[in-house]
């Protein structure tokens, strides 16, 4: 049973009488666990019929006797022992669980936690056979941006695609650690419905101590001293070039669309709409849009993607693709000849 196939089947008060909830995403079990326990006891009736234990501390006698109690009040009651692995450390305790496991009350569900599920040992091999399996292992990178759209569209927001991958190019794919980020997200956007680049670098960037955008508005500047500096300081934090070229290719494609706006006469309103920015920033792409003119921008587009396939396609230095990158975005000169330098 996966992540979601166990969300949708207790939201239905479908529930086994034994789970095992293993892997390295603890987020992930910890909801898994969360989910059972809501759905299948009322909140008023946890003080009789909720358990929570440790491996650790309890022993298998203690988490039997739970599992082989009654539900008081209420149709079911829950057992949630965390850290399973370390219950089971004799023979002893691992016969008395899998003579559980084999026979379980239909009354009691017992939620197995563990980060290190051994399935070649017993009791893991008994619950293989008997209990309904969770896997809860570490996202893909590509699938890291759509639970992080997700999760925020259920918290009742939502994020654009860009402001997504920043995120998660900043923290990582811990999701307890995007869920952290997301929290504070929330509190510095207050009532916007949608987080953007803009204020995920403004909370989490800052936090690490740069942000892209201080590299973008570097370059928007034309400040080719501040642009090297920035870009060293960032690789050397680790930063993803690959994050800096698609950051960098939006933020040209605002100068280009902003072009066309201030020929329209546009409203700062529009503007801001139109680029997907707040409108106190404004001004500064307004500025930003005086130093490029659209044959410029054009030969940065190409410039980004020759560095984009340099960096994909060959072995050469990324900090070298990078500083001749970031001097032809300034300066205006052609990455393809500075490349075959």
């Amino acid at each position: 049973m996966t992540y979601q196939e166990l969300h949708k089947a207790v939201a239905s008060k479908q529930f086994a009488p034994v789970y095992l909830v293993y892997g390295e995403e603890d987020l992930l079990a910890e909801e898994c666990m969360h989910a059972i326990i809501e759905n299948a006891v009322e909140a008023g009736a946890r003080g009789f019929n909720l358990d929570i234990m440790y491996g650790s501390k309890a022993d298998a006698q203690e988490a039997i006797s739970h599992a082989s109690s009654f539900p008081m009040m209420s149709e079911r009651r829950v057992v949630v022992v965390k850290e399973f692995e370390k219950l089971a450390t004799t023979e002893a305790a691992r016969e008395l669980l899998s003579g559980y496991f084999k026979k379980p009350l239909e009354s009691t569900v017992m939620v197995l936690l563990s980060g290190n599920a051994d399935f070649r040992k017993k009791p893991f091999t008994d619950l293989k056979k008997s209990a309904e399996l969770i896997e809860c292992k570490p996202l893909y990178d590509n699938q890291v941006p759509d639970w992080v759209e997700a999760r925020i569209k259920k918290l009742g927001k939502s994020i654009s695609p860009e402001a997504s991958r920043l995120l998660q190019a900043y923290v990582g794919n811990s999701l307890r650690a995007i869920q952290s980020e997301i929290e504070k997200l929330f509190i510095f956007i207050g009532d916007k419905k949608q987080i953007e680049v803009e204020d995920v670098a403004g909370v989490v960037g800052e936090t690490k101590g740069y942000t892209v955008f201080e590299l973008q508005n570097a370059v928007g500047k034309r400040d080719i001293s501040l642009s090297m500096q920035i870009l060293e300081r960032m690789l050397e934090l680790g930063e993803s070039p690959q994050l800096m070229i698609v950051m960098l290719t939006r933020f040209f494609s605002q100068m280009y669309k902003l072009s066309e706006l201030k020929q329209r006469r546009a409203t700062e309103q529009l503007i801001a709409s139109e680029l997907g920015i707040r409108p106190f920033f404004v001004k500064q792409y307004v500025a930003f849009s005086a130093n490029f003119s659209n044959e410029h921008i054009e030969q940065n587009f190409r410039a980004l993607l020759d560095a984009d396939v340099t960096l994909k396609s060959t072995s050469r230095d990324q900090r070298l693709v990078m500083d001749l990158l970031i001097y032809s975005l300034v300066k205006g000169t052609a990455q393809l000849e500075l490349m075959s330098a």
